[in-house]
């Protein structure tokens, strides 16, 4: 699916967007972005959502989340899937690099598989970060 860039908002550290923007364009997703651990954001490709509120929605649900796991026992979570009613998904999938926790966030209409895309994505910004 092509997506029309000339009214997305592109933010952020170049090659990450170049990452992004390919995730996009491969997926048919209406956003994508990295969160860092305190809710800012690290890179943006998107043309109609509030990347700052959800970036910050997405940490603090991270963080309930990873509470919520200690105290019951269970491994860290890999990812959270948020589905609205029109069964557009928020898909946070949790990753580190370095020392540092990212989140990689887009956003999927119905129907539109993610598990693949973004497992390239964040492979590909590991590749970038390390070289």
């Amino acid at each position: 699916m092509d997506i029309d860039y000339g009214s997305i908002i592109e933010r952020g550290d170049s090659p990450f967007i170049n990452i992004l923007r390919k995730m996009n364009d491969e997926g048919g997703f209406k956003a994508s972005f990295i969160v860092d651990a305190q809710g800012f954001p690290v890179a943006t490709v998107t043309n109609q959502y509030d990347t700052e509120i959800a970036s910050v929605m997405v940490s603090q649900v991270r963080n309930a989340v990873e509470q919520l796991l200690t105290r019951i026992n269970m491994a860290d979570a890999e990812e959270v899937t948020t589905r609205g009613k029109d069964r557009t998904r928020l898909i946070s999938r949790f990753f580190t690099l370095g020392d540092e926790g990212l989140i990689l966030v887009v956003v999927a209409p119905p129907g539109c598989s993610y598990r693949r895309l973004t497992n390239q994505a964040i492979r590909a910004i590991e590749a970038t970060w390390s070289t």
